[in-house]
């Protein structure tokens, strides 16, 4: 017996001529499914959980789930709360133009985590200039036990003039249920546009737009993850199970209803991101983003069952794409890389054209050949114009672009078209506040001893010699400091950004003896501090760094996560400071220099930039900041350290 699919077809029988009851039919889902599936939760436990707790915490986080289920509100005044110099982070989502020629865009702000939420702006002129944000989707709030984010949607014109914005509300990033959310845009060309109430169509999130098939049926993807819940929320929900996987939904009445028609499962499965063309034969192509990057699968039969998923020959990394039909009859493919069957990761945004239903690809326009593009969406305008927008170095530039260009360009590699343009800028955050602190050249503004070098564009300590200062002017009070950085294996450094011992950790965390002390691994306030989480990666790869100081509040991020977030004059992390005061680190010292330090491995920085946050710009502490602990032979370990210093103090 199916217990999964007998349950599933239970609750629509239940619950699908009643829209308004979805909150409930959800909740009775969570506890049916929890009654059901107890007996065999020991494979949902996490490390050092036994079966019985596992069951109590799942009943908990589904429970805790449920506040994704509230209707989302929508801020249609977002200003000056979310202009862009309050804004942080920019990772596209979606673009579409409007009957009257408006282009909408949308993009996350917050980062790439429960942060998350979506920016939207407009464009009356092809795309040269563009609004302050005009709405803003934000549905976290203190009250919450835990962040609900908005992570991932997209924006469409429907055959009837509607602008749609999908997104995903979820408690997390993932809380193993998620949900897809629409509200529709009348008058989207208006001065005032009204939006409509969200409604949520179903579990999982979708981030690529609809399709519409021959037949007039409107087709969305959705994808709900196969894998079970992040973090705290791993396990919920097994009554999904048998719907994991890269869902179709298809509406017969233009949208106000969608009905689940089937789905592809994949192998090593990345959020699936897929995309549906129909080719000419009927037949429907799916295409999906996996851990061994672009998949495929077909159906015969309007997309009920699906082939096994082979791998397609559109190389690609583990990133978003983009395939649309466009009305010539060609389809339009945008990928990374200056051919079809290669890529150089996230680099080289390239254009291109198929007139046999992707059997070949013609082309290779080159949108944009920097490194830290991605996540390409667009749309084709009525005179054949096409619109591709994307994102650039998320976490350091924020930056979101936009390429107008034709089918002529693309076939040529180069503009031929003079209303073609590359590069054009929707959004970046805090433009202009920032200054570059090296220009990836020279060591200007900086002193050193010889033992640092450039390479590609990043400071490279070399060999033993001592740290590289930056003179040209001392750190402000209150700042914003952007950087990347790479460690070699066990390496072990720093960022000092206030004197004496107050330090930005740069570690690898995984062979350096160092990592076993939460306090001392990647994204601490070394010897004080621990980040709340370990989200670096592997020696050898770049991370990005970040440190936000205003007044006595202290944030540390780590590749657009914040990881450190407290206000060193809150009594509760007393025992915190004083163990940086005994190092010798005074949290309250201002007016030192920008150090990176030599500790004795090989490591690199790049894009290191800083601004003065303004008088006007809060900085709140995490509420919810707890760090990670440090216990056994770590704490053992520290605590012998500090009684060593001690005593060197005493004599």
């Amino acid at each position: 017996m199916d217990i999964g699919k007998n349950l599933d077809s239970l609750h629509y029988r239940l619950f699908s001529d009643h829209p308004d009851m979805i909150p409930f039919r959800e909740i009775f889902s969570a506890s049916f499914a929890l009654f059901l599936f107890c007996p065999c939760q020991a494979q949902d436990t996490k490390p050092g959980e036994t079966p019985g707790e596992a069951a109590v915490r799942i009943a908990k986080f589904e429970g805790i789930a449920d506040h994704a289920l509230v209707v989302p509100k929508l801020n249609t005044s977002p200003l000056p709360e979310y202009d862009y110099d309050a804004l942080d982070y920019g990772m596209t989502i979606g673009i579409s133009r409007t009957p009257g020629g408006r282009i909408w865009a949308c993009w996350v702000a917050g980062g790439d985590n429960p942060d998350a939420f979506f920016v939207l702006a407009t464009s009356d002129d092809d795309g040269e200039n563009w609004s302050k944000p005009r709405l803003v989707v934000d549905t976290d709030t203190e009250a919450l036990p835990h962040k609900r984010s908005t992570l991932v949607g997209n924006l469409w014109t429907d055959p009837l003039g509607r602008l749609w914005l999908i997104f995903d509300q979820s408690m997390d990033m993932f809380d193993g249920r998620a949900g897809v959310w629409a509200t529709i845009c009348e008058n989207p060309d208006s001065d005032d546009p009204t939006w409509s109430e969200p409604r949520r169509i179903w579990h999982g999130v979708t981030l690529n737009k609809p399709t519409v098939l021959s037949s007039g049926e409107w087709m969305l993807p959705i994808s709900l993850d196969q894998r079970d819940g992040f973090g705290p929320f791993k396990g919920c929900f097994p009554d999904l199970d048998p719907m994991r996987g890269a869902n179709v939904f298809v509406s017969t009445d233009e949208g106000n209803n969608w009905e689940r028609r089937g789905m592809a499962i994949f192998p090593k499965p990345d959020w699936h991101e897929h995309m549906i063309v129909e080719r000419k034969s009927g037949a429907l192509w799916m295409l999906a983003r996996t851990g061994n990057g672009v998949m495929e699968s077909t159906s015969t039969d309007g997309g009920k069952s699906w082939s096994d998923p082979v791998a397609s020959m559109i190389e690609h990394p583990v990133a978003r794409f983009f395939i649309r039909r466009l009305e010539s009859g060609r389809l339009l493919l945008i990928k990374h890389g200056d051919r079809i069957d290669s890529h150089k990761g996230r680099v080289q945004l390239s254009a291109w054209l198929s007139d046999d239903d992707g059997i070949s690809w013609k082309g290779g326009l080159v949108l944009d050949e920097r490194k830290g593009v991605s996540y390409p969406d667009g749309f084709q305008a009525p005179d054949g114009q096409l619109y591709i927008s994307y994102d650039r170095n998320r976490s350091t530039d924020g930056e979101i672009l936009m390429a107008r260009f034709t089918e002529e360009d693309v076939m040529a590699k180069k503009l031929v078209d003079s209303r073609s343009r590359l590069k054009m800028l929707i959004s970046r955050p805090q433009a202009g506040d920032f200054v570059e602190l090296f220009d990836g050249k020279t060591f200007a503004g900086w002193e050193q001893d010889g033992n640092w070098i450039i390479e590609d564009g990043a400071f490279y300590r070399k060999e033993k010699g001592g740290s590289l200062t930056f003179r040209k002017s001392k750190v402000p009070d209150d700042f914003e400091l952007q950087f990347e950085w790479r460690v070699s294996k066990a390496c072990n450094s720093g960022v000092y950004y206030r004197p004496g011992q107050v330090e930005y950790q740069i570690l690898d965390n995984v062979h350096s003896p160092y990592g076993e002390n939460a306090r001392q691994a990647a994204g601490s306030l070394f010897f004080c501090m621990a980040p709340k989480a370990d989200v670096t990666k592997p020696f050898g790869e770049w991370n990005s760094g970040r440190v936000i100081c205003q007044g006595s509040v202290i944030e540390h991020w780590m590749n657009g996560e914040r990881v450190l977030s407290f206000d060193y004059e809150d009594p509760k992390w007393a025992e915190y400071v004083e163990l940086l005061g005994i190092r010798g680190g005074d949290l309250k010292g201002r007016g030192g220099f920008l150090s990176l330090q030599d500790h004795g491995q090989d490591v690199w920085f790049r894009n290191l930039r800083w601004r003065k946050i303004l008088s006007g710009e809060v900085i709140t502490p995490d509420p919810n900041f707890e760090p990670m602990t440090v216990t056994g032979a770590a704490l053992k370990a520290e605590q012998d350290r500090v009684k060593r210093m001690l005593e060197a103090k005493k004599k």
